[in-house]
């Protein structure tokens, strides 16, 4: 029987897209270090004080603009997960398919 009982872990990409994050009133340039079809993990330049559950807006050139929920926060470093929405999904798998 798997140790995680049912919950599969979702495939990670290493990435290294540059990105601006914004967090309620406050905005950082970062990069985008992780990447699923499900959130991202970023290194931000500085920290924007983010903290778990918080509404984030991320734009990289590659992927646009996307929405999602801060998951964890590290200083300046942040999990998020994606709003999931079809639009999301094209967005990822068109990187995939073009960028990688």
């Amino acid at each position: 029987m798997p140790a995680q009982m049912g919950m599969e872990r979702e495939t990670r990409s290493r990435a290294k897209l540059a990105a601006r994050v914004t967090c309620r009133d406050k905005t950082s340039s970062g990069t985008v270090v992780d990447l699923s079809d499900a959130g991202m993990s970023l290194q931000l330049a500085y920290d924007i004080k983010a903290t778990q559950g918080q509404a984030v807006i991320i734009e990289t050139e590659e992927l646009g603009r996307l929405n999602g929920m801060v998951q964890w926060a590290r200083g300046d470093q942040i999990g998020v997960r994606l709003m999931t929405s079809s639009n999301t999904s094209a967005k990822i798998a068109s990187y995939y398919k073009f960028f990688r």
